[in-house]
């Protein structure tokens, strides 16, 4: 889940997938804000996570986790968002799809040229190892 709140001319982006992230936007620079004490998330909110997991049979969750987990660790050694790197939509379809090579992994919403050059094999990757 995503959450984006504007204030003052600067954009707080909150989301939450698996652990919570803060960053705070301000004229195309971001500033982590590092968690100081654990982040406890409202059941509200734990419900809403639960009703936008994907449901694709077993392993569903799990690979969307992995998925996830992969994306957390590019966009962190990028320096970037993860939505940037994919959005939920577009790890969700690739759960549904789960395509077996780069021209499926293609047609998957969100996934252009670049990105199916730059992550593509990292991806099918983990996509792979859960099918096996």
């Amino acid at each position: 889940m995503k959450m984006e709140l504007r204030i003052d001319g600067k954009v707080i982006v909150i989301e939450a997938e698996g652990a919570v992230s803060v960053q705070i936007i301000e004229e195309k620079e971001v500033v982590r804000v590092p968690a100081v004490a654990p982040v406890v998330v409202p059941e509200v909110v734990s419900e809403i996570v639960q009703e936008n997991a994907p449901e694709n049979g077993a392993g569903s969750e799990d690979l969307f986790a992995k998925l996830a987990d992969l994306r957390r660790e590019l966009s962190a050694a990028q320096n970037v968002p993860p939505y940037v790197i994919f959005k939920d939509n577009t790890l969700r379809e690739m759960v549904e799809k789960r395509p077996s090579d780069l021209t499926a992994f293609g047609n998957i919403g969100g996934v252009g040229k670049a990105k199916l050059e730059k992550y593509g094999d990292m991806f099918l990757s983990v996509i792979k190892g859960a099918a096996a």
